[in-house]
């Protein structure tokens, strides 16, 4: 058995970020949480069902997904050193879920799920590559935050609702907009998109001392070279069915169970950060809709979400998931309901909505 790191060999902390990866755990009420990071939600081809597998082996055996297009394991039991099992880390490792573990948390890249496949003025994808390879050459960016985010929209104004850190938004013409924080940035070709987003996170390193968000800085990103307030982006909502070359289904409290998984294919999916999946064409949606996806357009788990409640975690107190449930099952009309364990209104969506708390009855 290998002995536990000295407190003086292990990374000094930098509170207040605590944002988990596969090598920082987060301890919760339900066992220890992991987060990987899929860059613009692109999965490795066969990843989603190695992951599984680990699940199922050290973890509660489900997949989770994230707001973020990220993917998450719980109730994992850590070993006497507070890491995870050694096999989990290898098979995440094999899984090519960590290719790098000085930025495993700092990868986190959203981008228009559907880019390339339908609608769009420009497929974003080849960019996803290109900034998650500079982002993990660069030793200065290890230490951006775990919650600061790039986002790379390709001009259908989805990505752009999600209040990245960093955004570049598809123009047309080779060309896209930078947008920082809240603040019209330049415009700059496509092509020189992921050096100018790589340019001013490094800036971001340098000034932030202990804030998290562009937004947070003095000057709210005008120090990044943000200028104007951006226009508020209209609304968005993710479209779920067959979509041309894709299908779009939608994952209810993103929670993928062992069975949900076993219907995938192995290659080509694509985690959104809507907590759904893009499949190839080719997808049986008979098959998904028996294991649990939804792929009507109409459905009412597009319109309610929920935090990880009780037992998951010690401050809910209630079940969220089960009160997530009995909403849908009542056929809401609310246009967007939240349901949360407790007044911190964890995983809230960022277009307006109705909170419901949910309460351990006495």
């Amino acid at each position: 058995m290998q002995p536990c790191a000295s407190v003086d060999a292990l990374p000094p902390p930098f509170p207040p970020d605590r944002c988990p990866g596969i090598l920082r755990p987060h301890v919760a009420a339900d066992g220890a949480l992991v987060r990987l990071r899929v860059p613009g939600g692109q999965v490795p081809d066969g990843a989603l069902r190695a992951l599984s597998d680990t699940s199922i082996t050290y973890a509660d055996g489900d997949v989770h997904l994230t707001s973020r297009g990220n993917l998450q394991l719980r109730g994992i039991d850590l070993d006497e050193c507070g890491a995870v099992p050694a096999g989990l880390a290898d098979a995440v490792t094999a899984a090519g879920l960590l290719p790098s573990a000085s930025h495993e948390r700092v990868r986190n890249i959203v981008a228009s799920p559907l880019s390339g496949l339908v609608g769009g003025l420009t497929d974003v994808r080849p960019l996803v590559r290109d900034l998650d390879a500079g982002l993990c050459a660069d030793p200065v960016l290890a230490d951006l935050p775990g919650r600061f985010l790039f986002g790379l929209d390709d001009g259908r104004g989805d990505v752009v609702t999600l209040r990245c850190d960093l955004t570049a938004v598809a123009l047309g013409g080779g060309t896209a907009r930078i947008v920082v924080g809240g603040l019209d940035g330049p415009t700059v070709r496509l092509t020189q998109v992921p050096e100018m987003l790589l340019r001013q996170a490094r800036r971001f390193v340098e000034i932030r001392e202990s804030v998290w968000h562009v937004r947070q800085l003095p000057r709210a990103g005008a120090e990044l070279g943000g200028t104007d307030p951006a226009p508020r982006p209209p609304a968005f909502t993710m479209p779920y069915g067959v979509l041309g070359d894709a299908v779009s289904v939608l994952v209810p409290l993103g929670i993928l169970t062992p069975a949900m998984v076993a219907a995938l294919p192995d290659r080509g999916v694509v985690v959104t950060p809507w907590r759904g999946l893009i499949l190839p064409s080719a997808s049986d949606l008979v098959a998904l809709r028996e294991t649990g996806f939804e792929t009507a357009p109409d459905s009412a788990w597009q319109r309610v979400t929920a935090c990880t409640g009780a037992p998951g975690c010690s401050l809910a107190e209630g079940d969220t998931r089960a009160l997530a449930r009995r909403i849908v099952a009542g056929n809401t009309t609310d246009p967007r309901i939240h349901v949360a364990g407790c007044e911190r209104v964890c995983g809230a969506p960022h277009s307006p909505h109705r909170v419901v708390l949910a309460r351990s009855t006495p």
